[in-house]
């Protein structure tokens, strides 16, 4: 190697900086996203998580899920294999340096050395040894960005897992708050409907009223005592959803405040500009880094259709006697360039390369559909949230009004002024409007974590 030219070797270093393939540079995305509330709130930076949510035993699930949850410990492993990757694509940019040394020896008769068979006598060689492609059409360079751009693109895969983790230990335990709920309106309804049926048994029995009274008062307490297995039949799968993502097996899980206690964040809901969500969204910003390494493949495809320059050059020292090793009569200086490249191959590589070109626009199509799905995630947060508002305001004055049309009913059935069916119409009035305030409530705080999530979280 030390007899090539280094006006030689300067032209080789120069034409490094021709490099073949598409060339990655990231669109300018102007998606003219009207939401259907008002956008006059900054949300580049969204609060944490642990201030987002102030209920204790919340927090605490939160934090054991993402320290144990088998989901986050895949995405954290696939995250140091990109890293370990990329620096071993890198090390290709360079020249590689190694090593060798060889002692042995022999006897060959004359016949055998004449065909180049076996060696007469001692052989020690020690040698080191250089390799280093000349990255010319950028194929090495190609793969360097690659790598580069799977790590980042593993990064906020990982990120995009956390925040859907906190959203689903978040919306889980406010379903499980609002079953719990549900199972006490069950356990009141039946205790008051119980103490209906002991009442109108004892007036039956006095024959102060039908039997009729009698066996409706009891069907309306079974309806009751039905529910509530139901409910704790949900209850019991919520609680072993919560212990999965947690990494647990089954078993109970720590309540705190109820639902009617939940505050979430202040108002305004905040809603940001859909140019901040293009910028914090995971998702999105993991297929735009999909893109860019689906694009530095295509390039490697296209240079490979090109000859590739290596240079190799060996340096050390070989001799028949070990202690003539290291004397200048035994020293080796070689070195030697190497050009190869396909002639032809039925169009193998072309096609490759066009096939890696199709993959790209395949990306472009799915980033594309990962920031209309990300507008329409927010905008359907945002009107969950005003909807649920109003609704559970609503169903707040159905269960006032229900109540206070029981009272009236039992009133006017002791009186003797109508039928037990008037009250029992007025039962299920009230426990159906109750479960359902019940169940808004909880949809209505889901809905502000939806819009926690659809704006990327708070990392």
């Amino acid at each position: 190697m030390s007899k090539l030219p280094l006006r030689l070797l300067l032209p080789l270093l120069l034409i490094t900086g021709c490099m073949v393939g598409p060339k990655y540079q990231q669109e300018a995305h102007d998606p003219k996203v009207a939401y259907s509330g008002a956008l006059n709130a900054d949300t580049t930076d969204l609060v944490d998580w642990t201030a987002f949510y102030d209920d204790p035993a919340l927090v605490k699930l939160i934090r054991t899920t993402l320290d144990s949850n088998r989901t986050m410990w895949l995405t954290a492993g696939r995250v140091e294999e990109a890293r370990l990757l990329a620096g071993s694509v890198k090390a290709d940019l360079y020249p590689q340096l190694g090593f060798s040394a060889t002692a042995g020896g022999g006897s060959a008769g004359t016949d055998a050395r004449r065909q180049g068979s076996g060696v007469d006598g001692g052989y020690f060689e020690v040698l080191g040894r250089l390799n280093w492609e000349i990255d010319i059409w950028g194929r090495l360079r190609h793969s360097n960005r690659a790598a580069q751009a799977l790590y980042f693109e593993q990064q906020y895969v990982r990120h995009g897992v956390q925040v859907s983790l906190v959203a689903e230990v978040a919306s889980s335990y406010f379903l499980l708050r609002d079953l719990d709920n549900r199972l006490v309106i069950a356990q009141r309804t039946l205790a008051s409907r119980q103490e209906n049926t002991r009442i109108i048994t004892a007036r039956f029995d006095e024959g102060w009223t039908s039997e009729v009274d009698k066996l409706q008062a009891i069907q309306q307490e079974q309806v009751a005592a039905a529910a509530i297995p139901n409910i704790e039949r949900q209850i019991r799968q919520v609680e072993n959803a919560l212990r999965v993502l947690q990494g647990l097996g089954p078993g109970p899980i720590e309540r705190g405040r109820p639902n009617t206690e939940q505050q979430l964040t202040p108002e305004p809901i905040p809603m940001g500009l859909p140019s901040q969500l293009l910028q914090r969204r995971p998702d999105i910003i993991a297929a735009e880094f999909n893109l860019q390494r689906l694009t530095e493949r295509a390039g490697v495809a296209v240079a490979e259709r090109f000859p590739t320059l290596s240079l190799t050059g060996f340096l050390g020292f070989a001799s028949p006697e070990l202690g003539t090793l290291l004397t200048g009569d035994g020293a080796v200086a070689n070195g030697f360039g190497g050009l190869a490249g396909p002639i032809f191959q039925w169009n193998k590589r072309r096609n490759l390369a066009e096939a890696a070109k199709q993959r790209i626009l395949i990306a472009s199509a799915e980033r594309d559909q990962t920031v209309l799905s990300a507008f329409a995630d927010v905008d359907n947060a945002l009107e969950f949230y005003r909807t649920y508002t109003v609704e559970n305001q609503a169903r707040q004055a159905q269960v006032e009004a229900a109540r206070k049309a029981l009272e009236l009913s039992m009133a006017r059935y002791n009186y003797g002024y109508t039928s037990y069916l008037e009250v029992i119409i007025a039962e299920n009035n009230l426990f159906g409007a109750e479960l359902e305030e019940s169940a808004t409530r909880g949809q209505r705080l889901n809905s502000v974590v939806s819009l926690f999530r659809a704006l990327g979280g708070g990392w």
